[in-house]
């Protein structure tokens, strides 16, 4: 049974690890400036 706690512990872990580093790259993405988005619309 400590065996399966461990692996769903270890999931679990894993999971938040993506999720708060997909919640940071959305935050940077939202944040930073669009350099991309300015120069085609100039053009």
């Amino acid at each position: 049974m400590d065996t399966v706690l461990g692996l769903l512990g270890l999931v679990v872990f894993a999971a938040c690890v993506i999720a708060l580093a997909a919640v940071t790259t959305w935050i940077v993405v939202r944040l930073s400036p669009g350099g991309q988005q300015k120069q085609q619309s100039q053009q």
